[in-house]
């Protein structure tokens, strides 16, 4: 994927697909927008605001265009192309419907309509717009499992008590309420946590905004799961398994010594992970791994 310089503009969107009930288990409806600005149909999509994560961003353009709230399923090609002397980069998701409200008309977009693929291909005013939908009407249904490093927590030689209990920095606390829209944005419904505080902290503005619960796990531990990653490899393929059939994601959030038995149980070879970054994992109903997603926190460092 090409690297954006300073001046270059970003932008997010998405290929939203819903069954349609009349035509078929395998007949779907895409979302096309008009801009009257520009006279054209399109896909949906929008600038990235400073300091947003492109996936965070298409979320919230398709629901500011459109009234239709989504969650991610799994990435697109990238489209790359001039606007006048800058670059300007658009991330694309594949996207289902979580929720609906009507769209009032105004002077972004005019008119929200669900076509058909083949009457959306005959509307499109850009062929770039037909080529993603072909993609993500080429892709296999997926279901994620997002795994999380904790957030910063305060270095072990400034804390005095056990490590289990070591907090999360004033960093840490800013990154664990980022993580908050990522999860969202991919629709993650269940949360899976070691059971140190610093974890668990991590994934708590996200269970606290959507009244959820934290299954808290000790063998995500660094005490137990360094110990016996095999029993680590057990518990994520439990979980792989729940994904794939219950097509919920689930977030699994643990320690950096431990990460490297959570890849390993997902077919993945070992990866650094910042604070507090993502791996949104995409899986198959065959459990293949269709696509990985390495997201960080604006807070990164």
């Amino acid at each position: 994927m090409p690297m954006l310089r300073r001046s270059d503009i970003s932008a997010a969107g998405a290929v939203v697909l819903k069954p349609d009930a009349t035509g078929g288990p395998d007949a779907v409806r895409v979302l096309v927008v008009h801009r009257p600005a520009y006279d054209d149909w399109s896909l949906p999509k929008g600038k990235v605001e400073p300091g947003e994560v492109p996936a965070v961003a298409a979320v919230r353009e398709v629901l500011e265009e459109t009234g239709v709230r989504i969650r991610l399923t799994a990435p697109l090609d990238a489209h790359t192309y001039r606007v006048g002397r800058r670059t300007k980069q658009v991330r694309w998701w594949r996207a289902a419907v979580v929720a609906e409200e009507p769209h009032v008309p105004d002077d972004e977009v005019d008119t929200v309509l669900w076509l058909t693929p083949a009457e959306a291909l005959e509307l499109f005013s850009y062929d770039a717009d037909a080529t993603l939908l072909q993609q993500a009407l080429d892709q296999p249904e997926t279901a994620n499992l997002v795994v999380v490093r904790h957030g910063k927590a305060m270095d072990r030689g400034k804390w005095s008590g056990n490590d289990p209990a070591r907090p999360l920095t004033r960093r840490g606390r800013t990154q664990a309420r980022e993580l908050v829209p990522i999860l969202e944005a991919f629709g993650v419904g269940r949360v899976v946590s070691s059971s140190a505080n610093r974890c668990v902290s991590t994934v708590l503005p996200f269970v606290t905004d959507h009244q959820l619960t934290i299954d808290r796990q000790t063998i995500l531990s660094e005490e137990r799961g360094v110990e016996d990653p095999a029993a680590v490899g057990d518990l994520i393929g439990v979980l792989r398994d729940e994904v794939i059939d219950g097509g919920r994601a689930v977030v699994v959030c643990s320690h950096r010594p431990v990460l490297p038995a959570i890849l390993t149980a997902l077919d993945l070879p070992d990866h650094p992970f910042h604070t507090a970054e993502c791996a949104i994992v995409s899986l198959t109903a065959d459990d293949q791994v269709h696509a990985v997603q390495w997201i960080t926190t604006p807070h990164k460092k």
